[in-house]
């Protein structure tokens, strides 16, 4: 514990000339940012981390509302404003290998799905199938309090989102973040998807901030999750 403490003291005190008039840019490429389901991103999660490691980082948000193409086009936006490292979470990881090869010298880190020729990984150990029928992360947890599903696969997008600032802060102030294990050649930091049943949803989902039990338990869920001891 004391040695991440200090690590996170050294990573502010490394930033702390930087200022508003003269920030350094974290750009962030998200898929889809109006995504519901096995969502690799938090963004909240990943900018409070950002802002708590580096005074004078600024966060910059694009949204690619899963075209390639409009992503391919915000990279450039990206590198035009001077980013200083880019966080990419591809629509389409096999093409966006020619994005990261267009980056220069600016690093970028892949998170949630590994894009070939990427610095940086932060997200699964291994690629998860979206719960079939569902379209939200919500619908799918509701399924399984109403047994009409016996499980889904959940991601952990706060503690990925936070690694992943971290993971940029440190690459910033070339203080590599401890703990990367190599996948395909690249320094990476991975998380456990995991399964999640009825009786995981109150220690997993609702513990991770994903989801709240006023969400999971309002409507047709109100008198099963009673049943079962949610509320």
């Amino acid at each position: 514990m004391c040695r991440v403490l200090l690590a996170c003291c050294l990573l502010v005190l490394s930033l702390s000339a930087c200022t508003s008039l003269n920030p350094t840019v974290i750009a962030v490429l998200v898929a889809d940012q109006s995504a519901e389901l096995q969502q690799p991103l938090d963004l909240d999660a990943l900018e409070s981390r950002v802002e708590e490691l580096c005074e004078g980082c600024a966060v910059k948000v694009y949204d690619a509302e899963s075209d390639a193409d409009t992503q391919s086009d915000q990279l450039d936006q990206a590198l035009a404003a001077s980013a200083d490292v880019v966080i990419l979470d591809a629509v389409d990881p096999e093409l966006a290998e020619s994005l990261v090869q267009r980056t220069g010298e600016v690093p970028v880190l892949a998170v949630g799905t590994l894009v070939p020729g990427s610095d940086l990984f932060v997200g699964l150990t291994e690629p998860v199938d979206p719960p079939e029928g569902a379209e939200s992360d919500l619908e799918a947890a509701r399924e399984v309090i109403l047994r009409d599903r016996k499980s889904f696969t959940f991601v952990p997008a706060a503690q990925i989102s936070t690694r992943a600032a971290e993971v940029a802060v440190g690459e910033l102030v070339g203080k590599p973040v401890d703990g990367s294990v190599d996948t395909e050649g690249v320094p990476s930091w991975l998380f456990e998807p995991v399964e999640v049943n009825v009786q995981d949803l109150t220690s997993i989902v609702v513990a991770a901030g994903a989801l709240t039990l006023e969400e999971l338990c309002s409507g047709d869920t109100a008198e099963r999750c009673g049943k079962l001891g949610l509320v």
